[in-house]
Protein backbone atom coordinates (compact mmCIF):
# COMPACT_ATOMS: atom_id res chain seq x y z
CA UNK A 1 0.00 0.00 0.00
CA UNK A 2 1.20 3.50 -0.81
CA UNK A 3 2.43 5.41 2.20
CA UNK A 4 2.49 9.21 2.41
CA UNK A 5 5.02 10.74 4.79
CA UNK A 6 5.45 14.38 5.74
CA UNK A 7 2.28 15.34 3.89
CA UNK A 8 2.93 14.32 0.30
CA UNK A 9 6.71 14.74 0.29
CA UNK A 10 7.75 11.07 0.58
CA UNK A 11 6.13 7.98 -0.90
CA UNK A 12 7.24 4.46 -0.10
CA UNK A 13 5.85 1.15 -1.28
CA UNK A 14 6.84 -2.51 -1.16
CA UNK A 15 5.43 -4.13 -4.29
CA UNK A 16 5.01 -7.82 -3.64
CA UNK A 17 4.76 -10.53 -6.34
CA UNK A 18 1.24 -10.65 -7.77
CA UNK A 19 -0.81 -12.49 -10.35
CA UNK A 20 -1.42 -9.45 -12.53
CA UNK A 21 0.74 -6.75 -14.08
CA UNK A 22 0.80 -3.35 -12.41
CA UNK A 23 1.68 0.06 -13.85
CA UNK A 24 2.94 3.07 -11.92
CA UNK A 25 3.06 6.47 -13.65
CA UNK A 26 5.68 9.08 -12.76
CA UNK A 27 6.30 12.69 -13.70
CA UNK A 28 2.65 13.74 -13.48
CA UNK A 29 -0.18 14.20 -10.99
CA UNK A 30 1.09 13.59 -7.44
CA UNK A 31 4.46 12.35 -8.72
CA UNK A 32 5.33 15.41 -10.86
CA UNK A 33 8.01 16.76 -8.54
CA UNK A 34 9.22 13.42 -7.21
CA UNK A 35 12.64 11.86 -7.58
CA UNK A 36 12.00 8.11 -7.71
CA UNK A 37 14.10 5.05 -6.90
CA UNK A 38 13.12 1.55 -7.90
CA UNK A 39 14.92 -1.40 -6.29
CA UNK A 40 14.08 -4.58 -8.20
CA UNK A 41 14.44 -7.53 -5.84
CA UNK A 42 12.90 -10.30 -7.94
CA UNK A 43 11.98 -10.69 -11.61
CA UNK A 44 12.24 -7.97 -14.27
CA UNK A 45 10.61 -4.54 -14.51
CA UNK A 46 10.16 -2.28 -17.56
CA UNK A 47 10.47 1.50 -17.55
CA UNK A 48 8.79 3.17 -20.52
CA UNK A 49 9.88 6.70 -21.45
CA UNK A 50 10.87 7.75 -24.98
CA UNK A 51 11.71 4.06 -25.36
CA UNK A 52 11.36 0.88 -23.31
CA UNK A 53 14.11 0.08 -20.78
CA UNK A 54 14.41 -3.33 -19.18
CA UNK A 55 15.48 -3.39 -15.53
CA UNK A 56 16.58 -6.87 -14.58
CA UNK A 57 16.48 -8.64 -11.22
CA UNK A 58 18.79 -7.17 -8.54
CA UNK A 59 18.97 -3.80 -10.31
CA UNK A 60 18.12 -0.24 -9.33
CA UNK A 61 16.77 2.60 -11.44
CA UNK A 62 16.59 6.32 -10.66
CA UNK A 63 14.16 8.79 -12.23
CA UNK A 64 14.58 12.56 -11.77
CA UNK A 65 11.57 14.75 -10.98
CA UNK A 66 9.23 15.80 -13.81
CA UNK A 67 10.43 12.85 -15.89
CA UNK A 68 7.31 11.26 -17.33
CA UNK A 69 7.55 7.48 -17.40
CA UNK A 70 5.58 4.32 -16.74
CA UNK A 71 6.96 1.56 -14.54
CA UNK A 72 5.53 -1.81 -15.58
CA UNK A 73 5.74 -4.56 -12.96
CA UNK A 74 4.81 -7.96 -14.49
CA UNK A 75 3.29 -10.89 -12.53
CA UNK A 76 5.74 -12.46 -10.10
CA UNK A 77 8.09 -9.48 -9.89
CA UNK A 78 8.97 -7.84 -6.58
CA UNK A 79 10.37 -4.37 -6.05
CA UNK A 80 10.51 -1.37 -3.74
CA UNK A 81 9.42 2.05 -4.96
CA UNK A 82 10.68 5.07 -3.07
CA UNK A 83 10.02 8.69 -4.01
CA UNK A 84 10.84 11.99 -2.42
CA UNK A 85 9.64 15.46 -3.38
CA UNK A 86 12.10 17.88 -4.93
CA UNK A 87 11.40 20.10 -1.91
CA UNK A 88 13.49 17.67 0.17
CA UNK A 89 16.43 17.47 -2.20
CA UNK A 90 18.67 19.77 -0.14
CA UNK A 91 18.08 17.63 2.95
CA UNK A 92 18.68 14.41 1.03
CA UNK A 93 21.78 15.43 -0.91
CA UNK A 94 23.31 17.49 1.91
CA UNK A 95 26.13 20.00 1.53
CA UNK A 96 29.35 17.98 1.73
CA UNK A 97 31.66 16.41 -0.85
CA UNK A 98 29.11 13.73 -1.79
CA UNK A 99 26.42 16.29 -2.65
CA UNK A 100 27.56 16.98 -6.20
CA UNK A 101 27.75 13.24 -6.91
CA UNK A 102 24.21 12.67 -5.68
CA UNK A 103 22.98 15.64 -7.73
CA UNK A 104 24.49 14.03 -10.83
CA UNK A 105 22.95 10.65 -9.96
CA UNK A 106 19.43 12.09 -9.65
CA UNK A 107 19.69 14.50 -12.58
CA UNK A 108 19.30 11.75 -15.18
CA UNK A 109 17.68 8.37 -15.74
CA UNK A 110 20.09 5.66 -14.60
CA UNK A 111 20.03 1.89 -14.23
CA UNK A 112 22.52 0.30 -11.83
CA UNK A 113 23.06 -3.44 -12.15
CA UNK A 114 23.88 -5.14 -8.85
CA UNK A 115 23.77 -8.71 -7.64
CA UNK A 116 21.58 -10.45 -5.09
CA UNK A 117 24.20 -10.01 -2.37
CA UNK A 118 24.26 -6.23 -2.91
CA UNK A 119 20.48 -6.02 -2.62
CA UNK A 120 20.28 -8.31 0.40
CA UNK A 121 23.19 -6.82 2.35
CA UNK A 122 23.34 -3.16 1.31
CA UNK A 123 19.77 -2.16 0.49
CA UNK A 124 17.22 -4.40 2.21
CA UNK A 125 18.40 -3.44 5.74
CA UNK A 126 18.03 0.25 4.84
CA UNK A 127 14.60 -0.29 3.29
CA UNK A 128 13.44 -2.18 6.39
CA UNK A 129 14.85 0.57 8.59
CA UNK A 130 12.90 3.14 6.56
CA UNK A 131 9.76 1.01 6.83
CA UNK A 132 10.18 0.83 10.60
CA UNK A 133 10.73 4.59 10.84
CA UNK A 134 7.51 5.44 9.02
CA UNK A 135 5.43 2.75 10.74
CA UNK A 136 4.82 4.80 13.89
CA UNK A 137 3.30 8.12 12.84
CA UNK A 138 3.97 9.97 16.08
CA UNK A 139 7.68 9.14 16.06
CA UNK A 140 8.46 9.86 12.40
CA UNK A 141 11.46 12.08 11.88
CA UNK A 142 12.06 14.01 8.66
CA UNK A 143 15.77 14.04 9.46
CA UNK A 144 15.95 10.25 9.88
CA UNK A 145 13.91 9.61 6.73
CA UNK A 146 16.03 11.95 4.60
CA UNK A 147 19.22 10.46 6.09
CA UNK A 148 18.18 6.93 5.13
CA UNK A 149 17.35 8.06 1.59
CA UNK A 150 20.75 9.76 1.42
CA UNK A 151 22.54 6.57 2.46
CA UNK A 152 20.56 4.65 -0.17
CA UNK A 153 21.64 7.13 -2.85
CA UNK A 154 25.28 6.99 -1.78
CA UNK A 155 25.15 3.18 -1.93
CA UNK A 156 23.63 3.35 -5.43
CA UNK A 157 26.25 5.83 -6.56
CA UNK A 158 29.09 3.61 -5.37
CA UNK A 159 27.72 0.67 -7.36
CA UNK A 160 27.05 2.69 -10.51
CA UNK A 161 29.41 3.69 -13.29
CA UNK A 162 28.59 7.36 -12.85
CA UNK A 163 31.78 8.00 -10.88
CA UNK A 164 33.74 7.63 -14.11
CA UNK A 165 31.64 10.38 -15.72
CA UNK A 166 32.76 13.98 -15.62
CA UNK A 167 30.56 16.22 -13.47
CA UNK A 168 28.55 18.32 -15.91
CA UNK A 169 27.38 21.17 -13.69
CA UNK A 170 27.52 24.57 -15.35
CA UNK A 171 28.91 27.48 -13.32
CA UNK A 172 25.34 28.74 -12.81
CA UNK A 173 24.18 25.35 -11.52
CA UNK A 174 27.01 25.14 -9.01
CA UNK A 175 26.21 28.61 -7.65
CA UNK A 176 22.48 27.83 -7.42
CA UNK A 177 23.27 24.60 -5.59
CA UNK A 178 25.43 26.48 -3.08
CA UNK A 179 22.78 29.20 -2.72
CA UNK A 180 20.04 26.62 -2.13
CA UNK A 181 22.12 24.87 0.53
CA UNK A 182 22.76 28.18 2.32
CA UNK A 183 19.07 29.08 2.20
CA UNK A 184 18.13 25.69 3.66
CA UNK A 185 20.43 26.32 6.60
CA UNK A 186 19.63 29.99 7.17
CA UNK A 187 16.04 30.70 6.05
CA UNK A 188 14.74 30.53 9.64
CA UNK A 189 17.16 33.33 10.59
CA UNK A 190 15.74 35.89 8.13
CA UNK A 191 19.07 36.58 6.51
CA UNK A 192 19.22 39.43 4.00
CA UNK A 193 20.21 38.70 0.40
CA UNK A 194 23.46 40.56 1.11
CA UNK A 195 24.38 37.83 3.62
CA UNK A 196 24.12 35.15 0.92
CA UNK A 197 26.13 37.28 -1.51
CA UNK A 198 28.87 37.62 1.10
CA UNK A 199 28.91 33.87 1.76
CA UNK A 200 29.01 33.11 -1.97
CA UNK A 201 31.66 35.82 -2.53
CA UNK A 202 29.73 37.54 -5.31
CA UNK A 203 27.85 40.75 -5.98
CA UNK A 204 24.10 41.08 -5.62
CA UNK A 205 23.78 41.83 -9.35
CA UNK A 206 25.52 38.60 -10.31
CA UNK A 207 23.42 36.42 -7.96
CA UNK A 208 20.24 38.18 -9.10
CA UNK A 209 21.14 37.63 -12.76
CA UNK A 210 21.87 33.92 -12.22
CA UNK A 211 18.57 33.36 -10.36
CA UNK A 212 16.54 35.24 -12.96
CA UNK A 213 18.30 33.58 -15.90
CA UNK A 214 17.79 30.05 -14.60
CA UNK A 215 14.74 30.16 -12.32
CA UNK A 216 12.91 33.34 -13.42
CA UNK A 217 12.86 34.52 -9.80
CA UNK A 218 14.93 36.92 -7.74
CA UNK A 219 17.05 35.68 -4.80
CA UNK A 220 14.58 37.27 -2.37
CA UNK A 221 11.63 35.49 -4.02
CA UNK A 222 13.41 32.17 -3.68
CA UNK A 223 14.19 32.80 -0.01
CA UNK A 224 10.59 33.86 0.62
CA UNK A 225 9.30 30.76 -1.17
CA UNK A 226 11.30 28.56 1.18
CA UNK A 227 9.90 30.42 4.21
CA UNK A 228 6.36 30.08 2.83
CA UNK A 229 6.74 26.35 2.29
CA UNK A 230 7.70 25.90 5.93
CA UNK A 231 5.07 28.36 7.16
CA UNK A 232 2.19 26.70 5.30
CA UNK A 233 3.34 23.27 6.40
CA UNK A 234 3.46 24.37 10.04
CA UNK A 235 0.08 26.15 9.82
CA UNK A 236 -1.53 23.04 8.33
CA UNK A 237 0.07 20.38 10.47
CA UNK A 238 1.01 22.02 13.76
CA UNK A 239 -1.13 23.04 16.72
CA UNK A 240 1.35 25.83 17.53
CA UNK A 241 0.11 29.39 17.73
CA UNK A 242 0.82 31.91 14.98
CA UNK A 243 3.24 33.63 17.37
CA UNK A 244 5.17 30.39 17.97
CA UNK A 245 5.37 29.70 14.23
CA UNK A 246 6.47 33.28 13.60
CA UNK A 247 9.22 32.93 16.23
CA UNK A 248 10.44 29.66 14.69
CA UNK A 249 10.84 31.47 11.37
CA UNK A 250 12.83 34.36 12.81
CA UNK A 251 9.99 36.82 13.41
CA UNK A 252 9.91 38.27 16.93
CA UNK A 253 6.71 40.11 16.09
CA UNK A 254 3.77 37.99 14.89
CA UNK A 255 2.29 41.03 13.12
CA UNK A 256 5.36 41.23 10.84
CA UNK A 257 5.00 37.56 9.98
CA UNK A 258 1.27 38.03 9.35
CA UNK A 259 1.96 40.99 7.06
CA UNK A 260 4.53 38.97 5.11
CA UNK A 261 2.26 35.93 4.82
CA UNK A 262 -0.79 37.94 3.74
CA UNK A 263 1.23 39.90 1.18
CA UNK A 264 2.36 36.65 -0.42
CA UNK A 265 -0.87 34.62 -0.18
CA UNK A 266 -3.75 37.05 0.25
CA UNK A 267 -4.63 35.39 3.56
CA UNK A 268 -3.53 36.03 7.10
CA UNK A 269 -1.95 33.04 8.88
CA UNK A 270 -5.06 32.72 11.06
CA UNK A 271 -7.36 32.73 8.02
CA UNK A 272 -5.17 30.19 6.26
CA UNK A 273 -5.19 27.89 9.29
CA UNK A 274 -8.94 28.30 9.78
CA UNK A 275 -9.77 27.70 6.10
CA UNK A 276 -7.66 24.58 6.06
CA UNK A 277 -9.38 23.22 9.16
CA UNK A 278 -12.89 24.09 7.92
CA UNK A 279 -12.56 23.10 4.27
CA UNK A 280 -10.11 20.23 4.55
CA UNK A 281 -7.44 22.12 2.59
CA UNK A 282 -9.67 22.81 -0.39
CA UNK A 283 -8.81 26.50 -0.56
CA UNK A 284 -5.29 26.41 0.80
CA UNK A 285 -4.15 23.65 -1.53
CA UNK A 286 -4.71 26.11 -4.39
CA UNK A 287 -2.46 28.62 -2.66
CA UNK A 288 0.25 26.01 -2.10
CA UNK A 289 0.52 25.30 -5.83
CA UNK A 290 2.32 28.63 -6.28
CA UNK A 291 4.94 27.91 -3.63
CA UNK A 292 7.47 25.89 -5.58
CA UNK A 293 10.85 25.61 -3.93
CA UNK A 294 13.42 25.06 -6.68
CA UNK A 295 12.38 24.09 -10.22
Amino acid sequence: MLTNIIGSMVRFESIQPGLQSRIFSTGNDNFTDFNLLGIVQRGDVSVSMEEMHQVTESSIFCLPHKKQAKVLVPPGSQMWLLGYSDELISLVTGSDLDSAKLEVLMRQFTITNCDKKDIDEAFLPLLRLLSAEIAVTKKRSRTVICSIIRILLISIYRLSNIESMRLTHSPDELILQQFRQLVEVEYRNRRAVSYYCQELIMTYDRLHAICQRNLKKSPLQLINNRVLIEATLRLKKSSDSVQAIANSLGYNDASQFSHFFKKETGLSPSQFKRNYAEKGGGHTEHVMQDFSDWP
